[in-house]
């Protein structure tokens, strides 16, 4: 059927699986553009009317279910005389392909497999299906580890508690209950029997019973005791066992009641108190229970782990082959003493019966008090005690119910029982530990989500520039430490960037800055010099940032240092324009007979080079008013000939500040 499109809508993309009565397919769901499986009856029966009710009642009957660990299915239809059921498609192995492929599944694992499995199988018991053939093949492992149970092909919508078959009794021999295996009421014990053998099988790694051919092995789930697990695997929890040897009795009515009843003892298996528990001691059968059981011939099986199909109408014969060899007559003497003895053993046996055994067998009514639930154990087993019962205790978790107490007890409040019955008592372990939730790297929002079902958490903060703000550094308990969230105290310790407010550094000296902020791992800090008016000089004028200001990144703060006052400036001086009085004397002409030709010249800012001022003849001593212009910071210079010789005192110096007297 590849590449085909059924109803227009799923187009088959290449074959899965399949078993005697239908083949397998993956398919894409056009619409939904989502894979699903496709189980098609084969053409050989699509003209059978009991197969076509048959698989029209699969359909039925598993559309009832919704539960996560149950092939959903999707869509029933009939196209073309082919009829088919559309499922969920789950993308994983067989759970026979995994213990192929492992040799054997851990104890805990093999345990969490089977609290989902039976936890399907409570589901359909509660919508009155029974699977009637849970194997391996049928139970499928998804990539997320989640057991999901498929193919109730061969199962039937019950309204009462039993099915009773006329001429067939459908099933895979390995797995097969011993009530079908005889052709017996099939009954919800079948399936709790099948899940045994399961359970046995995921542990050990192989079926408890195999034979040469089907017929053998159907017979060993008739009479042989199921191998014993510890003596395989000494290591194993003898509560674990227990539940395998309670789950696979021949007796239906010694096994599990129900399927919430083997997964309550599931829940259990690796609870302390079951640590010393004893083998579970099934009741030996009589020597009749196997004499009834009908022939099955070995043309009558199609496969052993396909379907086991027994004709009850197959005879039993206990005739014998051979004629017995005749015996001699006995005589009348003979036949009068056994007549005789045989009236006196009935007179004797019916005044045994009827006035001795009754006496000797009567066992007192008791009726269980209504009062049990909820007081301490020790209190309710004393109780029952009084009233010559036996006490036997299982522990379980609850939420709701504390430690110690009765959460129930079977038989009920108000039965009537005989002393000496045996009374369960369910009692509160109180909550169920849990293990701690790792929330270490993570933000501290997110870690309070996580962690929203524990009422006390305590915050610790520690200042750490390595980590983001609000980062889980360590927390406890620690992760994977057993605790009850409710009574836990949680306490997390949390990053906190370094955080700084500023200080008023103002009026400090550089010595107090440094002493104040100097090692501050968040500050780079960096001197500035300036005058001030007022601020006395080596004191902080201003900083940045200002104080109060919180800082929690590496920063550069500025700091600035007063210089005192600025000096004053003295007024710029001008350039000076005087005139010089120069005093030329003649020595040694005291009559005035002599004549001197007198030459005087200014070298100043206005003139570079010399510049003649005075030219002209004298017979006595002269005093000359000379114009010369001169800078601050300079000089100008007079230059005297006499007769046109340069005087030996000549030039003659005068400085700013010497003309300055002259203004």
């Amino acid at each position: 059927m590849r590449d085909e499109r059924i109803n227009e809508r799923y187009e088959i993309i290449k074959p899965i699986g399949g078993g005697g009565m239908a083949d397998v397919y993956l398919a894409h769901d056009i619409i939904l553009d989502r894979k699903v499986a496709v189980k098609v009856l084969k053409s050989q029966f699509s003209r059978d009317d009991e197969f076509i009710r048959r698989f029209r009642r699969e359909a039925q009957a598993a559309t009832s279910l919704s539960h996560p660990n149950v092939v959903n299915i999707y869509d029933v239809g009939e196209e073309k005389d082919l009829y088919y059921i559309v499922m969920e498609y789950v993308e994983g192995l067989t759970l026979k392909d995994y213990i192929n492929q492992r040799g054997k599944i851990n104890v805990h694992e093999a345990v969490a497999f089977m609290e989902q499995i039976a936890s399907a199988v409570s589901h359909a018991h509660e919508n009155h299906i029974i699977h009637r053939d849970l194997k391996p093949h049928n139970i499928l492992i998804s990539q997320d580890g989640q057991a999901k149970v498929t193919d109730f092909g061969i199962a039937r919508a019950i309204s009462e508690a039993t099915i009773t078959h006329t001429n067939s009794v459908l099933g895979s021999v390995h797995y097969l209950s011993p009530e079908q295996a005889r052709g017996g009421n099939v009954t919800y014990q079948s399936d709790i029997y099948s899940l045994g053998i399961v359970m046995y099988e995921m542990l050990m790694g192989e079926v408890p019973f195999q034979g040469d051919t089907a017929v053998s092995v159907a017979i060993k789930h008739l009479q042989t005791p199921l191998p014993l697990l510890k003596e395989r695997d000494p290591s194993l929890l003898q509560s674990v066992e227990n539940v395998v040897l309670k789950a696979t009795a021949k007796d239906p009515s010694v096994r599990f009641l129900s399927a919430d009843e083997l997964l309550e003892d599931l829940h259990t298996v690796f609870s302390s108190y079951r640590a010393s528990e004893k083998r579970f001691e099934l009741p030996q059968p009589s020597e009749d229970a196997t004499k009834a059981m009908p022939v099955i011939k070995d043309e009558q099986v199609d496969d052993e782990n396909k379907t086991f199909i027994h004709d009850q109408k197959t005879k039993v014969s206990n005739e014998p082959k051979n004629d017995p060899p005749k015996k001699k007559k006995k005589g009348v003497k003979y036949w009068l003493i056994a007549i005789i003895l045989s009236i006196l053993f009935l007179f004797g046996a019916l005044y045994v019966a009827f006035a001795l055994i009754p006496s000797w067998l009567h066992v007192d009514d008791v009726t269980i008090p209504d009062d049990l639930v909820g007081i301490e154990a020790e209190e309710a087993a004393e109780q029952l005690r009084e009233l010559n019962l036996e006490v036997e205790e299982e522990w379980r978790y609850d939420d709701e119910i504390e430690e110690g107490l009765v959460l129930s007890h079977n038989p009920r409040a108000g039965a009537t029982v005989k002393e000496g019955t045996r009374i369960t008592l369910y009692v509160s372990e109180g909550v169920e530990p849990k293990e701690m939730t790792d929330v270490v790297g993570h933000s501290l929002e997110r870690a309070e989500r996580e962690l929203e079902e524990f009422e006390d958490i305590e915050i610790e903060f520690r200042e750490t520039s390595d980590y983001d703000d609000d980062t889980v550094l360590s927390q406890s308990p620690d992760a994977g430490d057993l605790i009850i969230p409710h009574e836990t105290v949680v306490t997390l310790v949390v990053s906190e960037r370094p955080t700084y407010i500023m200080d008023n550094l103002s009026g400090m000296t550089r010595d107090e800055v440094a002493n104040t902020i100097g090692s501050n791992a968040l500050l780079d800090l960096n001197f500035e010099d300036e005058h001030h008016p007022t601020i006395e000089e080596g004191k902080v004028i201003s900083q940045d940032p200002q104080r109060g200001t919180e800082i929690r990144e590496r920063t550069d703060v500025t700091v600035v240092f007063s210089l005192g006052p600025e000096p004053e400036e003295e007024p710029e001086e001008e350039p000076i324009s005087v005139n010089v009085p120069f005093r030329v004397e003649l020595d040694g002409n005291d009559n005035g007979d002599e004549t001197f030709r007198v030459q005087i010249s200014v070298m100043d800012m206005m003139n570079s080079e010399p510049r003649m001022i005075i030219d002209r003849d004298i017979r006595e001593t002269e005093r000359f008013e000379l114009p010369m212009t001169v800078a601050p910071g300079e000089s100008g210079y007079l230059l005297l000939y006499i007769n046109e010789e340069q005087y030996e005192a000549s030039p003659y110096e005068y400085t700013y500040e010497e003309l300055k007297q002259y203004q």
